[in-house]
């Protein structure tokens, strides 16, 4: 795959900030963003026949028309447990009325938000705004560790780390993570269906990582548990 091979060329923390480009230059077409729809509705259908196994975050444009309507609506219907947002796939930025109402949205009916940042302007607008909210964050891929952590003084105890997508979050990165902000605060995610066996892979290190047992059930999902309060 060509993503391993430009991590071993490149390091991880720049990687995710070109992958992030090739994103939204692929993004941009409305079939893409009709997918994302259609997505949306996939998800919905394979956690209604999951008997509570899986729980869906609605992935939200902050651009769209009327997009706290429709997340209204959707949740009377399809009653998912958090949104995601994905700033290559809908340019939208941190410190804009489009990103305010969603957080704004998500803070009073409680809903986690799961948020891929884009670039190093972004995220450190994202750590400037984020605590303000009563909602917890989820950053995505490690995106921007290194500026989380020169500026952790500023990070709000709402915001955590998700490790997803194993070829762009190296073991280093984990455990830098950990050292800094602690096991309470890092979320396994695989990115699924993305990527080759990658569920596999993100369990495996983190049960590599020597942790004991408490703080390796913490990872695993102890602490997404918490998040959602189930």
């Amino acid at each position: 795959m060509w993503i391993p091979h430009m991590l071993s060329r490149m390091g991880g923390k720049d990687l995710n900030y070109s992958v992030n480009r090739m994103i939204r230059l692929g993004t941009r077409s409305e079939k893409v963003q009709q997918h994302i729809d259609r997505q949306n509705e996939e998800v919905f259908k394979i956690s209604s026949i999951s008997g509570g196994r899986i729980l869906q975050f609605f992935w939200a444009n902050p651009l769209r028309e009327g997009i706290i309507e429709v997340l209204r609506e959707k949740y009377g219907s399809w009653k998912f447990r958090g949104i995601k947002l994905h700033q290559s796939c809908h340019p939208f930025r941190i410190q804009s009325a489009h990103f305010h109402r969603i957080a704004d949205f998500a803070s009073s009916n409680k809903f986690p938000v799961f948020i891929h940042l884009y670039s190093k302007k972004e995220i450190l607008d994202f750590i400037e705004v984020s605590r303000s909210y009563e909602t917890i964050f989820i950053t995505g891929h490690l995106i921007g560790l290194e500026l989380f952590i020169r500026n952790r003084k500023q990070v709000g105890d709402n915001i955590c780390f998700d490790i997803s997508c194993p070829p762009l979050v190296p073991v280093h990165r984990i455990e830098l993570a950990l050292k800094t902000f602690g096991p309470r605060k890092i979320v396994m995610g695989s990115d699924t269906p993305f990527g080759r066996d990658n569920l596999h892979e993100i369990i495996s290190r983190v049960r590599s990582l020597g942790l004991p047992v408490r703080e390796t059930g913490m990872i695993l999902g102890n602490n997404m548990k918490e998040i959602l309060g189930i």
